[in-house]
């Protein structure tokens, strides 16, 4: 269903590298229309990027470069990609996520995940409410269930979750975020939302909706 367009760049400042920049971004096999749709969508997005790039990390990066060098001090070059991950096709859906890392002079690398689930014939994004009854109260036992999964991990000790992390999982709710798998519905936040930015991009699976059921796989 999707090939991979790469492209690399490296940018450099007075003859030295200070900024290496690369993509593979995810591209239909097909030319039909609604193919010829998802692709615009993903080009799109790259260029974003590329100019997000070139016009704020860049002078970010010179800049990181000469104060390193007025404090006689040793200089990495910061890096950018964006890569993308297929999660499901199935059904006619097709499910990914593209996350978009920034790595600055060796710190802590950053992190932005977006995601989509296609409808391969009409070439459109499918929303989240698609996948639960069409009745008016719906996310409340998303959010509550999202609630009682964060909460079971900053009480296990298995993750650095904030300690009001019931509030913000609340708070930064959103239906944009969420992808499928094999094993469910997977609803992520952005790094530093709901913890340190140590755990990565907080992520929390449910039960595949009754109307997805058909996507998992028949048991025998």
């Amino acid at each position: 269903m999707w090939k991979s367009q790469h492209w690399t760049q490296t940018l450099e400042h007075e003859g030295e590298p200070v900024l290496s920049l690369s993509q593979a971004l995810p591209l239909p096999v097909e030319e039909r229309r609604p193919d010829r749709r998802m692709e615009r969508y993903y080009r799109h997005l790259g260029e974003l990027w590329k100019n997000r790039w070139a016009a704020v990390l860049y002078p970010r990066a010179c800049a990181a470069l000469q104060e390193a060098r007025a404090g006689s001090r040793p200089f990495l070059p910061w890096e950018a990609e964006l890569v993308y991950h297929v999660t499901l096709e199935r059904d006619g859906l097709s499910s990914l996520y593209v996350d978009v890392t920034e790595r600055q002079n060796g710190t802590r690398p950053l992190t932005v995940r977006t995601a989509e689930t296609w409808e391969l014939r009409s070439g459109t994004p499918k929303t989240l409410s698609e996948f639960f009854p069409p009745r008016l109260f719906w996310k409340k036992p998303i959010i509550e269930a999202l609630q009682r999964q964060a909460l079971d991990r900053l009480q296990g000790g298995e993750s650095l979750l904030f300690e009001d992390v019931e509030t913000r999982v609340a708070s930064y709710f959103s239906t944009k975020r969420f992808y499928l798998t094999e094993e469910g519905l997977s609803l992520f936040y952005p790094m530093w939302s709901l913890g340190s930015p140590a755990e990565g991009i907080p992520a929390f699976l449910l039960p595949l909706p009754t109307s997805l059921q058909k996507l998992s796989p028949e048991k025998s």
